[in-house]
């Protein structure tokens, strides 16, 4: 174990362990020339004598150093000392996204949209300088205190290799897109689905594909469509839903292709929420439906597994000099596609709204405003007239000018004094869904936009106000306040650290504005317990003045018998001193049993009536499960005595019932032993 107050090439004494990970432990250390503070992850000794992993490990890591982006965690160094590799970069303050939804529960639409422009900014950074990062998930993204986002980890996932994805498959393979889980190349877009499954979570609170192990939710990522995240909370912004649900698509050429893309869209959510600028390939697969055959679930696990480490990395080497030509190729390709497919609809739009005819002479004067310049043959084709309401004059004639429908436009009488260029529709003289002949004029009253009146205000910004004047200016704007606390290590006792909405939203008087102000500084860091043994963690928990809680025990294969495997405060939390952290220590790996019994009828059960000959049925329950494991017509008394295996994972109590011609002749408890896997 690595010593605090460790000394690394001379320049780094290590303060105090923040963080652990599947290949690497993370120190607080100090700069002992300029006496500053960064962040040091440290690679696990398992990892040492992997000298091509090493290699490629400080290879990435130094590749990262060009990236200097604000949503970035910086990488300063990198090297070896004492039989150490380590990485030193910027030590950023907060809690991962993780631990920040957990806390907090499924984020606000805005702060969703806030946090993901800011992830995707950081991404898109990394795409411009080559870098693909291939582990985008909420453990790797940071949230400090006042909103700002930092990834971390750039570089060291691209290193990475089978070994460390199985390691912590449990927790990556949530985010892992179709591409990663098959095993075959990953590019940017991968990045991108990773990113999608992040936003879900941020939305809903949830992530969309969970399971019993790493293999069966790989394959759901292959297989299975993502819930719509409205059909858990309708609040979600259709657009919002949209960009999310593109973000997922299956093949990476339906994703967005870029991390600038989805930015764009991320930034029109509140300013068209129903989400029709959104495109998203349609969904039509004509293939039959396919099971999960064994020979993909293979290929599944031979990605998740480490025992294809070394073919993998060499693989993944050989991609890297044949996937460019290949890349070029294919994008040549697409963008040939994407002209003719473009060329293709705007003709076949163009043709079916008429806007290539040519106009055979010029149009009467009207004080009828047209939405549309087509020419239709008026007495056959009909259209469905759409909702024109709380659009703005010139949305209307947009609307209709698709839906080939003209507008006539009246104002609503009024004594108020509104700007005109404001108003909206209010009402229409054709209901919404009545079919009418294009070309038919559609009236629409204009009137004020009551949502833009003086019941909209906006909110004001609060970060690093006293609790105190932070509710009188809400008050003073008409808006409530609702008060959290939560534990800062960098804002003063009673500041405001955080706003829901953020300050800028416009939102109706009354509204109320949460507020998380500051309880203060003056709590201690729960260290990590992870890997120590019960001795060695009161005794870190004592240094810090903290006490040991609860002592439990639960079997795992990746921790040595007797030490910590789980703490029940995170490490890193600020808490009240003298606070009791409760562990859990391992018992070692759990054996692994199944259950075998016999069934055994030794007498013809069948009457001589009936000829001696006749159907027998043995059904087994046991628990709430109900299995009939043998049926047989036509049995005779040279069939018996008849033994019947049984097997089953489960131990608890289990009954045979014998049915002979369809009637219940017997039951019989079955005797279970336990047998190793």
């Amino acid at each position: 174990m690595i010593e605090i107050g460790l000394i690394l090439d001379g320049k780094y004494e290590l303060m105090d362990q923040i963080g652990t990970g599947g290949m690497a432990n993370v120190y607080k250390a100090r700069c002992i020339g300029t006496d500053t503070y960064v962040a040091i992850k440290i690679l696990k000794s398992e990892y040492n004598e992997d000298d091509a992993f090493v290699q490629k490990f400080i290879a990435e890591a130094r590749s990262t150093e060009g990236l200097d982006h604000p949503n970035i965690v910086k990488i300063y160094d990198a090297g070896k000392d004492q039989g150490l590799y380590y990485i030193v970069m910027e030590l950023a303050e907060g809690m991962t996204l993780k631990n920040y939804i957990r806390r907090y529960g499924r984020l606000s639409a805005r702060e969703t949209v806030d946090f993901s422009i800011q992830i995707a900014h950081a991404i898109q950074a990394a795409h411009d300088h080559g870098i693909i990062h291939r582990d985008i998930k909420p453990q790797n993204i940071l949230v400090s205190d006042s909103g700002s986002i930092k990834v971390t980890d750039f570089g060291i996932a691209k290193a990475a290799t089978s070994d460390t994805v199985s390691s912590n498959a449990m927790g990556s393979v949530r985010y892992l897109s179709p591409e990663q889980a098959r095993g075959g190349y990953s590019d940017n877009r991968s990045d991108i689905y990773s990113l999608g499954i992040t936003i879900y979570e941020m939305a809903t609170g949830r992530v969309p594909f969970d399971g019993d192990n790493s293999v069966a939710i790989a394959l759901m990522h292959l297989r299975d469509d993502i819930t719509p995240p409205r059909d858990y909370f309708p609040d979600i912004p259709a657009s919002l839903e949209n960009i999310i649900l593109k973000c997922v698509r299956k093949k990476p050429e339906e994703r967005y292709q870029s991390a600038r893309d989805l930015i764009s869209d991320l930034e029109r959510v509140f300013e068209s929420p129903d989400g029709n600028y959104v495109y998203v390939t349609p969904l039509v697969d004509d293939s039959p439906t396919r099971a999960r055959d064994q020979q993909e679930i293979e290929e599944v696990k031979r990605s998740l597994s480490r025992e294809t480490d070394r073919d993998i990395r060499e693989d993944s080497e050989d991609d890297e000099e044949v996937m460019p030509r290949f890349e070029k190729m294919i994008l040549i390709i697409a963008i040939i596609l994407g002209v003719a497919f473009a060329a293709f609809l705007i003709f076949t739009v163009g043709n079916s709204l008429h806007l290539f005819r040519l106009p055979f002479g010029k149009e009467s004067e009207s004080t009828t405003e047209q939405a549309s310049t087509s020419v239709k043959d008026t007495e056959t084709e009909k259209v469905q007239v759409p909702d024109f309401t709380k659009l703005t004059k010139e949305k209307a004639l947009e609307r209709a000018r698709k839906h080939s429908l003209n507008l006539n436009f009246v104002q609503m009488e009024t004594t108020e004094e509104y700007d005109e260029s404001t108003w909206i529709v209010i009402e229409q003289d054709h209901a919404r869904g009545d079919k009418v002949t294009t070309g038919t004029v559609v009236t629409l009253t204009l009137g004020p936009d009551e949502s833009n009146l003086s019941s909209r205000i906006q909110v004001p910004a609060l970060e690093g106000l006293e609790q105190g004047e932070a509710e009188s200016t809400l008050e003073k704007e008409g808006l409530s306040s609702s008060v959290i606390y939560a534990t800062s290590d960098t804002v003063k006792e009673g500041v405001v650290i955080r706003q829901n909405p953020k300050g800028g939203t416009e939102v109706d008087r009354g509204f109320t504005v949460t507020i998380t102000v500051s309880k203060g500084v003056g709590q201690v860091k729960v260290p990590s317990l992870s890997g120590v043994s019960r001795e060695n963690a009161e005794k870190l928990l004592n240094d810090v003045g903290l006490k040991l809680g609860s002592v439990s025990s639960d079997y795992s294969g990746s921790v040595g018998v007797g030490d910590v495997i789980e703490q029940d405060i995170p490490s890193g939390s600020l808490v009240e001193k003298g606070t009791e952290v409760s562990i859990t220590i391992s018992l070692g790996e759990e054996e692994k049993y199944h259950y075998e019994g016999v069934i055994s009828i030794l007498e013809n059960p069948f009457s001589e009536d009936e000829g001696g000959t006749g159907s027998l049925e043995i059904v087994v329950i046991q628990g709430d499960k109900e299995e009939s494991i043998y049926h047989q017509e036509e049995l005779t008394e040279n069939s018996f005595p008849l033994n019947i295996n049984y097997t089953s994972d489960s131990g608890d109590e289990a009954v045979a019932v014998v049915y002979v011609n369809g009637q219940e002749y017997s039951r019989s408890a079955v005797e279970l032993s336990a047998v190793a896997d």
